[in-house]
């Protein structure tokens, strides 16, 4: 999931681009013409975070906080698995993909099918491991060895600097949740998040189960994301217009009285991680056209209460700011003349 702006602890998160929200004036400038149609978007969907504000969500039962374990070095990764560019150049997360959206070929899509499926074989193991007692620490070791003995390289490991292998985001924590040795417990929300790279391509994909016993609310909101994202699905095909995605996520967040982060996105994927278009999973106006050939990711979270968030001190770890639960649910798509292909 790609961070689209930064985090404010004094107001809700307003959108940066080349104007401003809310009376706040953007901080970053942007020229490219392909990311302006995100930028418009993501105004509307700050729009209605503003409108909704004064609306009481759904209350947040009492809980305490997640606690924190202790990060341990990273696993190693076996000589002769390639890496992506950016680990030995961290300055290579940027490039043309920024900015430019481009057609695969069928030998780029047959690479990134074979990669999506690694991924979700790696995304089965994770659901075998969810358990009372495991520790998230335990869970990036079995998946970082299982991606790297299949000769994959794990995708988030030194992106950016993150320390692990996968993101593994546990009740309020909404995203690029570090795993550490804090045990999982009994009714925790648990949301896996794996990116892999394999034979020169990437491929995103995250699923959010209950560890154990969980409750009603819970439940619904783990199977209103995972309902959410195949709604989305549902909507893609080439000639339709991007913002249909948000359209369908918010139907059914709407219906089910769950917030949507809106300032996390989805994303362009292929050779690179990270790149364009951005994916919104809020009702936007972004009228551009989805292309046949296209590849991105459709990522939505759900939470229980209020989507206003924070980011802890680690730099990574986003956060719902009530304590409210999120589940999190996403695929790697390929955009068809006809509809889409699921990749992972």
């Amino acid at each position: 999931m790609e961070l689209f702006v930064p985090v404010s602890l004094s107001r809700a998160p307003c959108v940066r681009g080349n104007y401003s929200v809310g009376g706040s004036s953007s901080s970053r400038c942007y020229s490219n013409s392909t990311s302006q149609g995100a930028y418009a978007a993501a105004l509307v969907c700050a729009a209605l975070a503003s409108r909704r504000s004064g609306r009481c969500l759904r209350a947040v039962a009492t809980r305490q906080p997640m606690e924190r374990g202790e990060v341990l070095p990273a696993q190693p990764v076996p000589e002769g698995i390639p890496a992506p560019p950016y680990v030995s150049d961290p300055d290579k997360v940027r490039g043309w993909w920024n900015s430019q959206i481009a057609r695969k070929s069928d030998e780029d899509v047959e690479a990134m099918r074979r990669a999506g499926k690694l991924a979700h074989s790696a995304l089965d193991l994770a659901e075998q491991l969810i358990q009372p007692g495991i520790t998230t620490e335990e869970m990036d070791k079995e998946l970082h060895a299982f991606i790297c003995d299949h000769g994959a390289y794990p995708s988030d490991l030194q992106y950016k600097g993150f320390p692990k292998s996968v993101m593994i985001s546990i009740n309020e924590v909404i995203c690029h949740g570090i795993p550490d040795t804090r045990a999982l417990e009994d009714g925790d929300l648990v949301n896996v998040d794996v990116t892999l790279y394999l034979g020169g391509f990437h491929a995103d994909t995250a699923r959010s189960w209950i560890c154990g016993k969980g409750d009603a609310t819970g439940d619904r909101l783990v199977a209103a994301t995972r309902e959410a994202l195949d709604s989305a699905i549902g909507v893609c095909r080439a000639g339709a217009p991007l913002k249909a995605i948000g359209d369908a996520v918010a139907e059914v967040a709407e219906r089910e009285d769950f917030g949507i982060v809106k300032t996390l996105v989805g994303h362009g994927i292929g050779e690179f991680f990270h790149g364009v278009p951005q994916i919104f999973h809020c009702r936007n106006s972004d009228n551009r056209k989805m292309e046949e050939g296209t590849t991105f990711t459709i990522e939505p979270v759900l939470t229980e209460g209020a989507a206003e968030w924070v980011t802890w001190d680690d730099g990574w770890t986003v956060a719902t700011k009530d304590g409210g639960r999120a589940a999190q649910f996403e695929h790697t798509i390929l955009i068809t003349a006809d509809g889409c292909k699921v990749l992972t």
